[in-house]
């Protein structure tokens, strides 16, 4: 069976099928979704509300062959979404497409020296490493060593003379010289995958120290035809959880290598090590960010130029790139985050790109000005804003107008860009039709704050199911995990991302909860539910998500729709989406998606909304600036700027750009997101 057969069997209401396409899928969702959010955490959620998105708008996917492509689009918007709303996250512009393989130099394949050089004490190791494998001259170790240049020789010296020793002595240990057994050309695949795994491995303790307190926790090497080969290796401290940590108190490493064993990412949580060391200049900072780039890649700062810096979460983040005409072309170069002590605490590479084609003409930004000022649509819309990412005061619920021109693209040629028939997204196939929420009985609703709330409130019976985790993830959100008591794990040494995943996944409830608010966030199941006695319609399971609704956000239903949906008579659940709004004016990206078990009457799935109903009542919903005076100081403070953006109509594996004109603030340079509909104040995003 192909996979558009399994997507018309999902499409039937085959559970299975519908499993095996998303365990197809499932390590490329997770890599996207992290080239967004950078965050372990933050990616297994955009991956679970995209399976979940996925599931309900299956049945309107017209084009089953295009099913990969679609699933990309919903883990896209999901990460986007993710990026809006979440008020810890920075993202930057070099997160918003794929990775990219480096164009690095020659790479030393020579496995049986490196495992030589592996078993020298590690000063010896550390200095040939230095010496052979990065162009470094004795003086430059001496001074990244801290030693006397004289030290520095007596080190290789020693070392080289071990070296020497080991290959001539026909008496030396077992182990010392590698066997001739162990090329990979004799190996099966998947002893050759493991091969190069170590392999890897082994080259990045020779770039880096691990700390001793670290356990290696993710060892993962894939191959993609647009990044090539890549290893990933993740370390953190012993005892500590790799993804559910609250920001600024993890402790742990990531690395990645390309096929070749060149560095392309690296990460490592420094507060702790930096401990009272003085803190830096700019300048110093943008001195050890180069060195630390020199250090992996000898000719980086000649095909590139510092662009841009940034502050950011303790330091100063320096993006080199790639400019053409006096422009950076996104995912070029290598960017640098220095903690304010000089520890480099995370390096990026994307390597030189091909350089795109000036385009022959340009259309002057006063044609398009005028035309935007025409034709701009603005939608009067509720809208949430974060302090963090809008470029307002405080977090607040506000009326506003939205350019309708915000998504929108401008190539700097004029040509007009076409869409892809493949490009499906299932919100725009039909309008949808959105019914009123029946008035509710007042009922008693408890705060939730703690992992035994959620439980009453969910019905989760601990004689089955054990607390495994319960988590801090930030000031106003705690994670909190049960698995069922009879799970067993499978014995196995595979610390793949699949299996690291699966492990913290299978058979698993997983809730948010906002303890000062005293609400659940959201809960899924992960678990092969067992069936229930009942058989329960879709009117009987819309009662009890009402009920629910009521006792996990009392107040809130006068301010719901209900999406018309047809019952799902092949399906075990039945799934509910919910529009939040007030007097006809509904919030965008602020839905409530739930589901409800045919068989048990469980609830399987719920996303809650960010605002609650005190927000909702407070909010003044009548404009005092009509739709033409907010599109007058629109056009008023708009600008275009010019910059590079990727081309994604290409399949090949590299990268093409397109020059495109940006809508910003004429004065702020920053993308005006927003109007308000009550001052006029028009509200940009921080985001650059």
């Amino acid at each position: 069976m192909n996979q558009s057969d399994r997507v018309r069997e999902a499409q039937a209401g085959n559970h299975a099928a519908f499993l095996a396409l998303i365990e197809e899928q499932q390590d490329r969702l997770r890599r996207i979704a992290y080239y967004y959010v950078r965050q372990d955490m933050d990616a297994e959620d955009v991956v679970h509300e995209a399976i979940y998105k996925a599931l309900v708008g299956l049945p309107k996917l017209k084009q089953p062959q295009f099913f990969a492509t679609w699933l990309t689009r919903i883990v896209i918007n999901c990460a986007l979404t993710a990026l809006d709303k979440r008020q810890r996250l920075v993202p930057d512009d070099s997160r918003a497409a794929e990775r990219q393989p480096a164009l690095a130099p020659d790479p030393d394949e020579r496995l049986d020296l490196r495992t030589a050089v592996q078993q020298l004490e590690p000063k010896q190791r550390q200095v040939i490493a230095f010496k052979y494998w990065h162009d470094m001259t004795i003086e430059e170790i001496a001074v990244l060593l801290r030693k006397p240049a004289g030290t520095v020789k007596t080190i290789l010296h020693r070392g080289l003379k071990e070296l020497r020793k080991r290959y001539a002595d026909p008496n030396e240990p077992a182990g010392s010289r590698p066997s001739p057994s162990a090329e990979p050309s004799e190996l099966s695949a998947e002893e050759a995958l493991q091969h190069k795994l170590a392999e890897l491995k082994l080259r990045t303790e020779e770039l880096f120290d691990i700390p001793e307190a670290y356990e290696l926790t993710i060892a993962d090497y894939h191959e993609d035809k647009r990044e090539g080969s890549r290893a990933m290796f993740v370390w953190t401290k012993a005892g500590e959880d790799p993804v559910w940590s609250k920001p600024g108190k993890e402790s742990g490493m990531s690395v990645e290598l390309n096929g070749q064993g060149d560095l392309i990412e690296y990460t490592i949580d420094v507060e702790e090590a930096a401990g009272d060391l003085p803190e830096l200049t700019v300048e110093q900072l943008r001195l050890r960010a180069e060195k630390f780039a020199l250090d992996h890649y000898p000719g980086a700062l000649k095909p590139f130029s510092l662009t841009r810096t940034k502050s950011a979460d303790s330091g100063m983040l320096f993006f080199y790139e790639q400019e053409i005409m006096g422009l950076p072309l996104p995912m070029s170069g290598f960017r640098v985050k220095v903690h304010r002590s000089g520890i480099v605490s995370d390096f990026r590479y994307f390597g030189r790109q091909t350089k795109p084609k000036n385009p022959e003409s340009i259309v002057p930004k006063e044609q398009l000005l005028r035309q935007i000022a025409d034709t701009a649509k603005l939608d009067l819309r509720l809208h949430f804003l974060h302090k963090s990412v809008d470029d307002a005061e405080k977090d607040e619920l506000r009326l506003v107008y939205e350019p309708g021109t915000r998504w929108m693209h401008f190539r700097a040629d004029g040509v007009e860009e076409a869409r892809e028939a493949a490009d499906e997204d299932t919100e725009s196939e039909e309008p949808a039709v959105w019914l009123p929420v029946p008035e509710l009985p007042a009922v008693e609703a408890p705060a939730v704050r703690t992992a035994q709330d959620v439980q009453e409130l969910l019905g989760i019976d601990p004689e089955r199911y054990e607390l495994l985790r319960e988590v801090e993830m930030d000031d106003c959100m705690t994670g909190l995990v049960w698995r069922r008591r009879d799970w067993e794990p499978v014995a196995s040494e595979d610390r793949s991302l699949d299996a690291f995943f699966r492990q913290r996944s299978e058979e698993t409830l997983k809730a948010k909860i906002d303890p000062v608010g005293g609400r659940l966030v959201s809960f899924i199941r992960f678990e092969e539910e067992i069936p229930g006695e009942l058989s329960l319609s879709r009117d009987a399971c819309l009662d009890i998500a009402l009920g629910f609704l009521t006792r996990m956000q009392p107040g809130l239903a006068p301010f719901l729709q209900l999406r018309q949906q047809e019952e799902a008579p092949d399906s075990d659940r039945e799934h509910f989406d919910f529009r939040i709004g007030k007097q006809g004016v509904w919030l965008e990206l602020e839905h409530i998606r739930l589901s409800v078990n045919k068989t048990s009457g469980r609830i399987g799935h719920v996303m809650g909304p960010s605002v609650d109903p005190v927000q909702l009542q407070a909010v003044e919903v009548t404009p005092l600036i009509d739709e033409p005076e907010a599109r007058r100081i629109y056009a008023e403070a708009l600008d275009l700027k010019l910059r590079w953006e990727i081309d994604y109509s290409g399949n090949g594996k590299r990268r093409r750009y397109a020059l495109k004109y940006r809508l910003v603030h004429k004065e702020k340079g920053l993308e005006i997101r927003w109007i308000d509909a009550r001052t006029g104040e028009l509200i940009c995003s921080r985001l650059e």
